[in-house]
């Protein structure tokens, strides 16, 4: 009776889309996507738009695929393959994001959650303006949510009403204000990631009708290196099991806190969350082969 279950399980699994750059140092990007729809009990398939030279310090090198390579890897995926739900990272040029948002539209995809890459840590911006531009007025319409943390969120509103002061975000009250700025203008979901907030780790999930404060346990962790791609790879993973768009971010969120919980150490430098560290302690590895 158990094979059967696990037979029947593997068979519906869920297929889940990851369409990000690729990290070489396997803290962010396609790596982490990977990793995440594993502990999610979904199959990963990846898109890479760009490959980087990086570690959990920074960047060394970027470089992106070529228009016909990201093509051919989008179609070769859609032709055959059923997805789920689309998980998308890091488009780092204007022609990336074109070719995304017509292949979308092509194959009808469904469940698409957007991860804006757009600022980093630093404050400094990741891509050009007019990759902004596009990623904002095109393929924010046709998402089913987008994921931004407070400086992105910021950044986007700026584009939306055309407007370069901008206050920084640094309550709830103004995360309630850009957010309703934002699900207005799309018409879709946003998830307004409070993390870097100085003393609350609130979320707030809302579109043009509804709003959902997500409170969250604030953890003090240097070892954060890719929690923005997992948390919206995980809700990806959720809603192509069929969870509500509020269950899944619900579902993602204790998932990224139990892959900060169970962070890789590097020592010196900055870890990583480690997805896999609850199903670790949970299993003993050594035994399973």
């Amino acid at each position: 009776m158990l094979f059967y279950l696990l037979e029947v399980r593997v068979k519906n699994m869920k297929n889940v889309l990851s369409i990000a750059g690729s990290d070489c140092s396997a803290g962010a990007g396609i790596q982490a996507d990977l990793k995440t729809f594993v502990a999610n009990g979904v199959y990963g398939m990846t898109v890479i738009t760009s490959l980087t030279a990086q570690n959990p310090q920074k960047v060394k090198m970027l470089e992106d695929v070529s228009i016909e390579m990201l093509e051919k890897q989008t179609e070769a995926i859609f032709d055959v393959m059923e997805v789920s739900a689309v998980k998308i990272g890091m488009l780092n040029s204007k022609e990336n994001g074109e070719v995304i948002y017509e292949k979308l539209l092509k194959y009808k995809a469904k469940n698409i959650v957007l991860d804006p890459v757009m600022i980093a840590t630093s404050g400094n911006s990741l891509i050009k303006d007019e990759t902004k531009d596009f990623l904002v007025n095109k393929l924010f319409k046709i998402v089913d949510i987008i994921t931004p943390n407070l400086d992105e969120t910021k950044e986007i509103v700026k584009i939306i009403l055309n407007n370069e002061n901008i206050e920084n975000i640094d309550s709830i009250e103004k995360m309630k204000n850009y957010g309703k700025v934002i699900a207005d203008f799309t018409k879709k979901w946003v998830l307004i990631k409070g993390g870097h907030l100085s003393n609350s780790a609130v979320d707030i999930l809302m579109n043009k009708d509804e709003i959902y404060i997500l409170e969250g346990e604030k953890i003090s962790s240097n070892n954060t290196h890719g929690t923005g791609c997992s948390l919206s790879s995980a809700i990806a993973s959720n809603l192509a099991k069929s969870y509500s768009m509020l269950d899944s971010v619900k579902k993602a969120k204790n998932f990224v806190l139990s892959s900060i919980k169970n962070s890789v150490d590097f020592g010196e430098i900055a870890g990583t969350v480690n997805q896999m560290g609850e199903i670790y302690k949970n299993i003993d590895i050594e035994k399973l082969y």
